[in-house]
């Protein structure tokens, strides 16, 4: 069952810069920090540049959303900037969005997209937000950090590295290797290949499609994999939440799974110890690959995911 998404439009040419446009007081505050200000102003620039292969994207910004995805065959990569203020009137809002500081950088294979509210001057720094919407070619490493908002990367073949303190993560049809970390925010993964590790504190973890090792953990949300782990440590834990994990049934796994208060379920025919709240049973022995699912407040289920 995959979930819905939203892809990046593409077909971005050229430097453009979009008029002003307002915004009324029913716009959602995402960081929670604009005060009374209800009128919202916001610009739009988009811009190509050239790269070089192996090329790196590294996104830094605040109160502001990020979304990169990989496009087989192009020549540029495509940066839409949109810098967002409020203020009690439009021109207090339009003041504020031109005042935002802002980094678009190219050093050879490295392209920088940046700002920091603490470059900025303190009224601009609490009412303003920047997000980047970015097309780059498949094999790209991302790193992308952001304090307050949401990340999605598409199509990526390569190095994955996405932090943000309060915020959704989706990443979709990817391959490499994969480092998530939100403080306040859902994960949700569909259709990877490699290494993953993903870390909320209070969020739901949803991976789907995933081949490779995974170690996944959320304090407050339930985990639901779907997948084949792959040779090695493989570890999903939440301390309340329900864990749930589906694997090919042709797959042979040990499966290490504790709850504190809750039950273990599993259709599969397991063997080994399948009695109470601790179990260490293998499906399709002898397993070369471990899977350990931890949770304190929730059941777990174990079951099969046919062909």
């Amino acid at each position: 069952m995959n979930r819905r998404r939203t892809r990046l439009a593409l077909g971005i040419l050229g430097l453009i810069t979009v008029a002003l446009l307002l915004g009324g007081c029913e716009e959602e505050d995402v960081a929670g920090v604009f005060g009374r200000a209800n009128v919202s102003a916001t610009r739009v620039e988009l811009e190509e540049l050239a790269y070089e292969q192996p090329l790196t994207l590294d996104v830094d910004t605040s109160n502001g959303s990020v979304s990169v995805q990989g496009v087989e065959g192009i020549q540029n990569v495509s940066v839409t900037t949109t810098l967002r203020s409020k203020g009690e009137t439009l021109e207090e809002a339009q003041d504020r969005v031109d005042r935002i500081v802002y980094y678009v950088e190219q050093v050879g294979n490295r392209i920088t997209l940046r700002y920091r509210s603490g470059e900025q001057d303190a009224d601009v720094r609490r009412y303003s937000g920047v997000g980047f919407d970015v097309i780059v070619p498949i094999e790209t490493r991302v790193e992308v950090d952001t304090s307050n908002g949401a990340i999605d990367v598409e199509g990526i073949d390569g190095t994955i590295v996405l932090d943000t303190s309060n915020g959704a993560v989706d990443v979709y049809d990817s391959t490499g290797s994969l480092a998530v970390d939100t403080s306040n925010g859902r994960i949700e993964v569909v259709q990877f290949a490699g290494d993953m590790h993903l870390d909320t504190s209070n969020g739901e973890l949803w991976v789907e499609g995933a081949t490779g090792t995974i170690d996944g953990e959320t304090s407050n949300g339930s985990i639901s994999y779907i997948g084949s782990p792959m040779a090695g440590g493989n570890r999903l834990r939440t301390s309340n939440g329900s864990v749930t994990v589906r694997v090919p049934l042709d797959a042979s796994i040990a499966f290490d799974a504790s709850t504190s208060t809750g039950k273990i379920r599993s259709g599969l025919p397991l063997v080994g110890d399948t009695e109470g709240d601790d179990w260490s049973a293998q499906l399709n022995p002898p397993a070369d690959v471990t899977l350990e699912l931890r949770t304190s407040n929730g059941t777990i289920r174990i079951e099969g995911l046919t062909p």
